[in-house]
C-alpha cells in the first residue's frame, strides 16, 4: 500500500516576519496569506524492512513560498495516517516545532497556510495558539482577484542569513526594526480590511506599501535584479509588487489589471496560479 499527501505552498500578502519569536513575545504578529495550487507532494511506502518516503514540489528551488515548512506538514501528514492525528492546526503547530528543534529561523505562517489552504488572516502571540480568520470572498470577487495576480521567479534566494540578522536585531530590541515590524503588522491589518470590503485597488496600494516597509528591515531583502524587474513591470501595467518570503530572490508577486499582457512582456519564469481551498490532503492507493 502507498500513502500520498500534498499541501499547498503559500503567497504572503502582508505581515511576514511578525510571526517570528521573539517579536511575538511582546507584540501581536499578524499575517495575511493564501495557499495556492502549487504543491509539495509526498508519498510513503511501508515495506517489511523499511519505509520509503519521497517528495517533489511544483515550484522552483528557493522560491520564497515556504516550501520547507510545507514539506514538514506533508511528512507529518504521512505519519499522521497511522496515528489518526486529524487536526490540521495541530499538524501545522507540530511542523513548526520540528523546525524550531532544528534551529531553523522562521515563523508559523508557512505551516498554517499549508495545512489549512484558502486565504487566511493569522494572529500570533507567543505561547498561544494562533487565531485564524478565514477570508471568504464572493466567487465573482475571488475570480477577479485571481485574474490580477501572478508570480515571477527571479532565481534562488538565500533567506537564512537575512532572517538571522533580523532575528538578532529583534532580540536586541532595536527600535528601528521593532517600529518597522509594527508598521508591517498594521499595514497587514489594513490589507485584510480592504480585502474583506472587496476594495481591491486599496489592497494593491497596501501590497506596495508592504514592500516599501519590508525593505527597511535589511538591505539584502532586495537586489538590483528585483528592483529592475519591478520597475519594468510597473511601466507595463503592474499596479503593485512585493517579493514573497524573506526576499533577496525567489518570487515576486505582481498585481495587474492587464495580467496577460504583462506576463507576455516578462516572457519567462512566470508562475500563474489559483487559490487552493483544500489545504492538506491525504489518500491511499
Amino acid at each position: 500500500m502507498k500513502i500520498y499527501a500534498r499541501a499547498p505552498v503559500r503567497i504572503d500578502f502582508g505581515g511576514g516576519t511578525t510571526d517570528i519569536f521573539p517579536f511575538t513575545e511582546n507584540y501581536e504578529g499578524v499575517v495575511l496569506n493564501a495557499g495556492i495550487n502549487r504543491y509539495v507532494h509526498g508519498s510513503l511506502i511501508a515495506l517489511p524492512n523499511e519505509t520509503k518516503l519521497e517528495y517533489h514540489a511544483d515550484i522552483p528551488t528557493s522560491s520564497g513560498l515556504g516550501t520547507s515548512g510545507v514539506m514538514n506538514v506533508v511528512w507529518l501528514a504521512l505519519v499522521n495516517h497511522f496515528t489518526d492525528l486529524k487536526n490540521k492546526s495541530r499538524i501545522a503547530e507540530l511542523a513548526y516545532d520540528i523546525e524550531r528543534a532544528m534551529d531553523v529561523v522562521g515563523g508559523k505562517q508557512d505551516q498554517y497556510a499549508a495545512a489549512l489552504g484558502g486565504i487566511n488572516f493569522l494572529k500570533f502571540k507567543y505561547k498561544k495558539p494562533p487565531k485564524i480568520e478565514q477570508i471568504k470572498l464572493r466567487p465573482k470577487i475571488l475570480k477577479e482577484f485571481e485574474s490580477r495576480l501572478f508570480l515571477y521567479y527571479t532565481g534562488p534566494r538565500l533567506s537564512s542569513s537575512v532572517n538571522a540578522v533580523v532575528l538578532n536585531r529583534i532580540k536586541k530590541k532595536e527600535k528601528r526594526v521593532i517600529y518597522t515590524l509594527n508598521r508591517i503588522a498594521k499595514n497587514a491589518r489594513l490589507m485584510r480590511d480592504a480585502l474583506k470590503k472587496e476594495h481591491l485597488y486599496d489592497f494593491a496600494n497596501y501590497l506596495n506599501h508592504e514592500w516599501v516597509l519590508r525593505k527597511n528591515l535589511h538591505p539584502r531583502i532586495t537586489t538590483k535584479k528585483i528592483e529592475d524587474t519591478i520597475k519594468f513591470a510597473k511601466k507595463n501595467g503592474a499596479l503593485a509588487a512585493k517579493v514573497c518570503g524573506a526576499g533577496g530572490g525567489g518570487c515576486i508577486l505582481f498585481y495587474s489589471d492587464c495580467k496577460r499582457k504583462l506576463m507576455e512582456k516578462l516572457k519567462k519564469n512566470i508562475i500563474d496560479f489559483k487559490f487552493d481551498t483544500e489545504g492538506l490532503k491525504i489518500w491511499k492507493k
